[in-house]
């Protein structure tokens, strides 16, 4: 991966943390229940520790950190579409939509300049867990299904 294209990405995956964030927050905002809204208030966690993990690697390379409001509002928007489909309906989405983030945030590890790689090593995780997340919530599993996050949070 070129330079050039690497910055794009990283950038691209910073706001899509932005996005991300929003959407589960919303999602949180009107859960149907207290457990729902502890699973969708645990994924906005995740991802604003992934932003937050990538600000000095975007401040090394000279990128913006500010959060993009159009991808916030893209996030919102997301997740008022998803709250009418239901908790099952949309962890079992998720399962399908993250796929081509775990291609992309692994190539980025693998191919990333090695002084990134912790930054980028986290990213790579932080779609592990949420996608291993969608997996296990859409097989049922309940809480348990939040325990590759909590893990990776340290929790």
């Amino acid at each position: 991966m070129d330079h050039s294209t690497y910055l794009k990405e990283l950038a691209a995956a910073y706001q899509g943390e932005v996005r991300g964030e929003a959407g589960f927050t919303t999602l949180a905002d009107h859960a149907a229940n207290a457990d729902e809204r502890e699973v969708w208030q645990m994924l906005a966690r995740l991802e604003r520790t992934t932003r937050e993990q990538l600000i000095p690697l975007m401040e090394k390379h000279g990128l913006d950190t500010t959060p993009d409001e159009a991808q916030r509002r893209l996030g919102r928007e997301r997740g008022e579409a998803r709250i009418a489909a239901g908790f099952a309906a949309t962890v079992g989405a998720m399962t399908k939509s993250l796929q081509p983030y775990l291609t992309l945030y692994a190539r980025l590890e693998a191919e990333g300049p090695p002084g990134d790689r912790a930054e980028l090593a986290f990213l790579n995780a932080h779609e592990v867990a949420l996608h291993e997340f969608a997996i296990r919530a859409a097989a049922g599993d309940g809480r348990e299904a939040l325990q590759p996050v909590r893990t990776l949070l340290g929790e």
